[in-house]
């Protein structure tokens, strides 16, 4: 009876670091994380007006507006094209993080 008991025990003992050796090391998954060839590029930038009436260009969608408290003014796959729309919009006050 105490073999069966040792032989149930070892077994479990073996499935629970069994899975220890089969994962990768933080160091491994640290260098597979932080590529120093990685480029971020957004694909679509939005032109939104702040809860203090300035528009911005933004490169991530942003919450609904009851959420953020941003408005959504336009969308495009280029700065210039966003910057165009903040441009063309009349309830601008202010413009944050733009060049002229």
């Amino acid at each position: 009876m105490k073999r069966f008991v040792f032989a149930i025990a070892s077994l479990f003992l073996m499935g629970l670091t069994a899975p220890a050796f089969a994962a990768p090391s933080m160091a491994q998954q640290d260098s597979h994380d932080t590529s120093p060839n990685f480029n971020f590029q957004p694909k679509d930038y939005w032109a939104v007006i702040d809860t203090q009436d300035n528009c911005a260009v933004i490169d991530s969608k942003p919450s609904p507006y009851g959420i953020s408290g941003m408005k959504i003014i336009g969308k495009s796959s280029s700065p210039a094209g966003v910057k165009q729309q903040i441009k063309s919009d009349q309830s601008c006050k202010g413009t944050v993080g733009l060049s002229a």
